[in-house]
């Protein structure tokens, strides 16, 4: 797995008795992870932006997701966004408003057919919000649960 982005662009414009620091934008986020494809439902309708019950791939739209990840020591954890209790430790990362830009299978004999993934996303949405999310929790807080993903509920 590899985050990159969201980084500050910092530039210093002279002036007539020194410099201004300017702050740019942040830079968009990209998330990039192998997994091993089991099936075209796995990474293909991601990527072509179709149901993931479709039996076959006749077209391709873009189509925004979130990316949940989580590091837990909890047992029995089946979802990142489920809630984590105070007796466990967790770091979860949500990425909201990401494109799949990459889907990449390769497959050498005698191995399973993997796939590079590659999302994208902008650092913020147009209203100002930012599109991403860090929470941590030690044994004395827990983590909840995150919300669905709507159009108008990101976390």
């Amino acid at each position: 797995m590899n985050i990159t982005g969201g980084n500050y662009d910092i530039e210093s414009i002279d002036t007539f008795g020194g410099q201004v620091k300017r702050i740019g934008r942040r830079d968009d986020f990209e998330v990039s992870f192998d997994g091993i494809v089991t099936s075209h439902q796995d990474f293909d309708w991601m990527f072509h932006g179709v149901s993931e019950t479709a039996s076959s791939i006749t077209s391709s739209t873009v189509s925004d997701y979130r990316l949940c990840l989580l590091w837990t020591n909890q047992t029995g954890v089946t979802s990142a966004a489920q809630a984590i209790n105070t007796a466990s430790e967790g770091y979860r990362e949500i990425y909201a408003e990401a494109n799949m830009i990459s889907c990449e299978k390769t497959m050498d004999a005698g191995e399973h057919l993997t796939a590079s993934i590659k999302f994208k996303l902008p650092f913020e949405d147009s209203s100002g919000t930012i599109n991403f999310r860090k929470e941590v929790s030690e044994t004395s807080s827990a983590l909840t649960a995150v919300s669905a993903y709507t159009s108008t509920s990101k976390f």
